[in-house]
């Protein structure tokens, strides 16, 4: 990573997770083009898929104060669809501190733009699936990641938080990536 991206938090983090990013956005199912085919099965596999990659972080997110409470949405979404299926993490590496911490709630908070998204494109798809953990903060969602922008941009002030951040971010996509290709939703 140049020295430069490393400047700005924000920068440092799109450059780190861009490829990773587009992986995932080309290949994940649910960001196809929406049809009404795309089913309540469907949405309930991307789900455990997401429950088990937010469970494990969980811990992680809680050092930030961002990136919680995304769990009780969900899992209203999923009912009482069973949670068995969904796929273990990868073996974590070493993540600590909380530069790392941060790292994964750039991921994790940034998911919800994508969300919001895909809440929007399946909707219009007229996609039979309650869509309320994809809905985010509704309108509020932009409001929110500029709030969460803010925080970032004052919580990683030094070089070396920068580079952590975006290691654990990288971290963060390669494990969601993995989770979702274990789950077979992705090849």
């Amino acid at each position: 990573m140049r020295a430069a991206a490393l400047g700005d938090p924000l920068q440092a983090l799109r450059s780190a997770t861009q490829a990773l990013h587009a992986r995932l956005d080309s290949q994940l199912p649910l960001a196809q083009p929406a049809d009404a085919t795309q089913s309540l099965h469907h949405y309930h596999q991307h789900l455990r898929v997401l429950h088990g990659w937010l469970s494990d972080l969980t811990p992680l997110l809680h050092r930030t104060g961002w990136g919680q409470g995304l769990l009780e949405p969900l899992c209203a979404d999923l009912g009482g669809a069973s949670l068995a299926a969904a796929p273990a993490g990868a073996t974590r590496p070493p993540l600590d501190g909380d530069a790392a911490a941060w790292g994964v709630a750039y991921v994790v908070e940034g998911s919800q733009l994508g969300g919001r998204v895909l809440h929007q494109r399946l909707r219009r798809a007229g996609v039979d699936a309650p869509l309320r953990y994809l809905e985010g903060r509704g309108t509020g969602t932009g409001s929110h990641w500029n709030g969460f922008l803010q925080a970032l941009r004052a919580a990683l002030v030094q070089p070396a938080d920068v580079a952590a951040a975006c290691a654990a971010a990288r971290w963060a996509f390669e494990d969601l990536l993995a989770r979702f290709r274990q789950g077979g939703l992705m090849p």
